[in-house]
C-alpha cells in the first residue's frame, strides 16, 4: 500500500473513568504498523462509534486516505458507552484534544465559543450536502465548526409477533398507542423499553416540537434562543406525556435508570417479551446480530392525535482541533471523510440517511416503516444545532428527575432554571 503497511488492530480494554459509573467501557483502537523506509506525520481520530460494521466502515475510510497520503498514518479510537464525552470534556480541559473528534450539539456550543473547534467552512464536500444540514452547521457569519457523517433516526421498535399473539394491531397514532400500551400493563408487561440516555428526552422532542417543525422553525429557534423560558414551555407537552406514561406503569422506572443504551435495552427487547423499544435505528443491525426469534420493525412514535412523528437528527459530526500542529492534512482528512462514497458507506453501517444530497437508502429493511415519514418531512430534529441552548443536557437531567419521581409541572420550571443558567 504505497510503501505502508495497514493493520486493523482492535484492542478492547476495560477501563473504569475517572468520575463516571463504575461500568466498565471499551476502548477500540485502529493502528497502523508503517514502513520503516521513510518518515511519517501521524494524525489521531477520537470517535465515539465502535460497532463491528462502523468499524470496518471507518477503517475503509481511512485506509483510502492513507493509500492517497503515504507519508500520513491516521490512528483511529473509539470509546463505547456515554463515558467518551466525558472523556471528551476532559481532553478538551487539558487540551490534548486529538486531530479529529466527534461532538454533539451540547459539546459544539461548549467547545466553539472557546476557540477550540477551526473552521471547515472552506471545505469544497460542504456543497454536497441537502439543505437541511446545512442549516444545522453553517453559522450565520458563514463558519462551520462540524460536519454530520450520517442523519439517525430515533424510533419505536415493534416486536411484530407479541402484538399478533395478543391480538393487537401496530399502533399508528397516540389513541392506539395508549390502548395498545394499557393492554399489556394491565397484563403485568411493562410495554416500553427506554436507556437511560436518549430515550424520554427524543420522545419529548417528538411531542412537544412536531408543531414547530411544520413551520418557520429557523424564527421560532432565534426566539427561544431569546427567551429560553419559551423552549420550556413548548416542551411542556412532551413532559406531560413522560408523566403520563410513567403514571400509567408504560415504563419502570427503576429499570430505565439503569439501562444502557444500545446493549441492556437491546437485550430486553430481543428477550421478546416486551412490545416497543424507544432507541435510535442504528441499533437495527445490533438487534438482527442477536437473532431475535420474532418479527419486528423501526416505526416513528406513534404519539400524535394523527398519526407519527419521526426524530431524526445529524449525527456522528466531526469536528477539527483548532490547535492541530497539522491542520492543512487534518482538512485533506475530513475532504476524505466526507466524500460521498465514504459518507455512504458509513451511513448504510449505522442503518442512517444520508445527509448528502444523494438519494441513496440503508440497505437495512427493518428502518423501512420509518422512511415514509423521513420522506415526507414528518419529522422532529431532536438536537437543532441553531439552537443555543444545552437542551440535551438539561432534557437527561429532568428526565432523570421525573424516573424518580418528580411531577411534570416541576420538571418544566427545573427545564427552565438549566436552560437559562
Amino acid at each position: 500500500m504505497n510503501g505502508c503497511k495497514r493493520v486493523l488492530s482492535i484492542i478492547l480494554i476495560s477501563v473504569i473513568l475517572t468520575g463516571c459509573s463504575q461500568r466498565s467501557s471499551e476502548i477500540m483502537l485502529i493502528e497502523s504498523e508503517p514502513s520503516m523506509k521513510q518518515e511519517h506525520m501521524f494524525l489521531s481520530v477520537y470517535g465515539y462509534k465502535a460497532d463491528v460494521r462502523n468499524l470496518i466502515a471507518i477503517e475503509k475510510i481511512l485506509n483510502q486516505f492513507m493509500e492517497q497520503n503515504p507519508d500520513i498514518i491516521v490512528t483511529y479510537e473509539g470509546v463505547k458507552g456515554i463515558d467518551y464525552w466525558k472523556a471528551l470534556e476532559r481532553r478538551a480541559e487539558a487540551n490534548v484534544l486529538d486531530d479529529v473528534f466527534m461532538v454533539d450539539h451540547d459539546r459544539v456550543i461548549n467547545m466553539a465559543d472557546k476557540g477550540k473547534l477551526a473552521d471547515l467552512s472552506s471545505l469544497s464536500t460542504i456543497e454536497n450536502y441537502q439543505d437541511r444540514m446545512k442549516e444545522q452547521f453553517i453559522r450565520e457569519d458563514g463558519s462551520v465548526y462540524f460536519l454530520p457523517i450520517c442523519i439517525s433516526l430515533y424510533g419505536l421498535y415493534i416486536n411484530y409477533s407479541l402484538l399478533e399473539a395478543h391480538g393487537q394491531k401496530v399502533p399508528e397514532n397516540w389513541s392506539d398507542f395508549m390502548e395498545v400500551c394499557d393492554y399489556f400493563a394491565a397484563k403485568g408487561i411493562t410495554p416500553v423499553i427506554a436507556n437511560n440516555y436518549a430515550s424520554l428526552r427524543k420522545l419529548i422532542a417528538a411531542k412537544s416540537l412536531y408543531s414547530v417543525y411544520q413551520q418557520d422553525t429557523a424564527a421560532a429557534i432565534k426566539e427561544f434562543n431569546r427567551e429560553p423560558a419559551k423552549l420550556a414551555n413548548t416542551l411542556w407537552p412532551g413532559i406531560e406525556m413522560v408523566e403520563e406514561m410513567i403514571d400509567r406503569k408504560w415504563i419502570d422506572c427503576a429499570e430505565v435508570l439503569e439501562t444502557e443504551q444500545t446493549s441492556d435495552d437491546l437485550q430486553l427487547f430481543v428477550d421478546g417479551n416486551r412490545p416497543f423499544m424507544v432507541t435510535g435505528g442504528w441499533a437495527a443491525i445490533r438487534v438482527k446480530n442477536m437473532e431475535p426469534d420474532f418479527s419486528y420493525g423501526v416505526h416513528p412514535f406513534p404519539i400524535l392525535d394523527k398519526g407519527s412523528v419521526l426524530v431524526v437528527e445529524g449525527n456522528t459530526c466531526i469536528s477539527v482541533n483548532a490547535g492541530s500542529e497539522h491542520l492543512e492534512e487534518v482538512m485533506r482528512l475530513i475532504e476524505c471523510i466526507t466524500q460521498p462514497d465514504s459518507i455512504w458507506e458509513y451511513c448504510d453501517s449505522q442503518s442512517s440517511y444520508t445527509p448528502l444530497q444523494d438519494d441513496r437508502m440503508p440497505a437495512d429493511r427493518t428502518i423501512l416503516p420509518a422512511a415514509e415519514c423521513f420522506e415526507c418531512g414528518r419529522i422532529v430534529i431532536g438536537s437543532d444545532f441553531r439552537l443555543d441552548l444545552p437542551l440535551d443536557a438539561s432534557l437527561s437531567e429532568i428526565t432523570r428527575q421525573m424516573l424518580k419521581g418528580m411531577p411534570a409541572d416541576k420538571a418544566v420550571a427545573r427545564l427552565n432554571q438549566l436552560l437559562t443558567q
